[in-house]
C-alpha cells in the first residue's frame, strides 16, 4: 500500500493554511499553526516561492498565494466548466451511435478520461474516468497529436512507442503519417492499436485560441465498428467535437 510522502503533505497543508482572514503570513505564524519547526517552514516556503506557488510580500515579508495557483485553478475551472458542457453533446452522439463515448485530455504524456458514457449495449469499452491512455496508439491521443506543438510531438517520439498490440504504430513516420491523415480527415483512426478487438475514432476539442482542450472518441468493439462504418462515426464525432469548440468560443472554417 502505498505511503503518502511527508513533505508533500506539509507543503499542502501550508498552502491551505491561507484563507481569505489571512491572505498573508509570516513564517512564525506558519509554523505556531502548522505546528512545525520554523526551518522546516522555512524550507518548504523556499521551494513553493521557486516554482511560484507561493510570493513574499517585499514590504512585509509576509508571505501570500502565488499566481501559479491561479493558473491550476482557472485551468481546473475551465475543465469543470467543458465536461459540464459536454456531457449534453457527449449524450447525443452516445444515442445516435450506441456506442460507449468518452472525453479526455491530455496531461503529462498521457491521454486521461474527463468523462465516459457506456454504450447501451450489452458488450462495451469498460472505461472510467481518471483511467489514463497511452498517447500514440489511442483515437484520442492521436486527435490530439494531430494539432499539437511539433515539439510536444517530438517528446512523444522520444519517449518510445510502446507496442500495445501487433497492430500499434511504432515507427515514427508512419505515425507522423497517420496524424496528417488525421488532420485531412478531422479525426482520428484506431484500428485494434492499443487493444485487440476494439476500435476507435475521435475528434479535437479547440478553445477560442485554437488549442485543443479535450478530445471526445467513440469506441466499441471491432465488429461492431467495422472499417466500413469508420468514416460515419468519425463525421459524428467530429461534429460533436466541432459544436463544443463552438461553445468554447473557437472559430473553425
Amino acid at each position: 500500500m502505498s505511503q503518502p510522502v511527508q513533505v508533500l503533505q506539509r507543503a499542502m497543508r501550508l498552502l491551505t493554511t491561507f484563507d481569505h482572514e489571512h491572505p498573508e503570513m509570516g513564517v512564525t505564524e506558519l509554523a505556531q499553526r502548522l505546528d512545525l519547526h520554523k526551518a522546516t517552514v522555512h524550507r518548504i516556503l523556499f521551494t513553493l516561492e521557486l516554482e511560484g506557488f507561493v510570493q513574499q510580500n517585499p514590504a512585509t515579508g509576509k508571505y501570500r498565494l502565488g499566481f501559479r495557483l491561479f493558473e491550476l485553478g482557472a485551468l481546473a475551472a475551465e475543465q469543470i466548466s467543458l465536461r459540464r458542457e459536454a456531457l449534453l453533446s457527449m449524450q447525443k452522439l452516445l444515442d445516435e451511435c450506441q456506442e460507449t463515448v468518452d472525453l479526455a485530455v491530455f496531461d503529462d504524456g498521457e491521454m486521461v478520461y474527463l468523462e465516459v458514457l457506456e454504450s447501451p449495449q450489452p458488450v462495451k469499452i469498460a472505461a472510467k474516468p481518471g483511467r489514463r491512455l497511452p498517447v500514440h496508439c489511442t483515437a484520442s491521443g492521436k486527435a490530439y497529436l494531430a494539432y499539437a506543438s511539433e515539439d510536444e510531438v517530438e517528446a512523444v517520439l522520444a519517449q518510445g512507442m510502446e507496442p500495445c498490440t501487433p497492430n500499434t504504430i511504432c515507427d515514427p513516420e508512419a505515425l507522423r503519417e497517420d496524424l496528417r491523415l488525421t488532420r485531412e480527415r478531422g479525426y482520428s483512426i484506431s484500428r485494434e492499436e492499443f487493444e485487440v478487438g476494439i476500435n476507435a475514432v475521435a475528434a479535437p476539442v479547440m478553445d477560442n485560441g485554437q488549442q485543443v482542450v479535450a478530445v471526445v472518441a467513440i469506441a466499441g468493439p471491432a465488429y461492431r465498428l467495422p472499417p466500413d462504418r469508420m468514416a460515419e462515426l468519425g463525421n459524428a464525432v467530429q461534429r460533436t467535437a466541432r459544436e463544443l469548440s463552438h461553445h468554447l468560443g473557437a472559430r473553425l472554417a
